[in-house]
């Protein structure tokens, strides 16, 4: 069935086309490019030498947004990922900031799902689990 404009003649109206075959828009994505497409975002907030949460889970290989609110005055704080608890692998190391203030960090989640460890570099009492789903 031609759709008009359809130079290749052989794909149906609505699908794309190039030389050499046609697409209904979902063939040929993979679970890992959906996956990896997938975009998450979470809120942090840093206060009283503390986080707002201990645990941030995430899925695997997704775009991963922090949103990072530092608010100790005149205190600096950061956002860090890493393989586990001895930080001594990173997986991401946000920029320190001194609060107030506001920070958006992103960065992609590990490909291989499990518990990974956070932490506030600065001090890294302030510490949560970060879970990759």
């Amino acid at each position: 069935m031609r759709g008009p404009g359809n130079l290749y003649g052989s794909c149906p109206t609505g699908w794309a086309h190039d030389t050499s075959r046609c697409s209904h828009g979902g063939a040929g994505v993979t679970a890992e490019a959906a996956r990896a497409a997938e975009k998450m975002a979470v809120a942090v907030m840093a206060e009283g030498f503390s986080f707002s949460t201990e645990t941030i889970t995430v899925r695997a290989g997704a775009e991963v947004t922090i949103e990072f609110d530092n608010r100790d005055d005149g205190t600096p704080h950061n956002v860090a990922v890493y393989t586990d608890a001895s930080a001594s692998e990173a997986i991401f190391i946000g920029e320190v900031v001194t609060g107030p203030a506001e920070i958006t960090y992103t960065f992609t989640a590990p490909e291989t799902p499990g518990n990974y460890f956070f932490r506030c570099d600065v001090h890294p009492s302030m510490h949560g689990a970060f879970v990759v789903t």
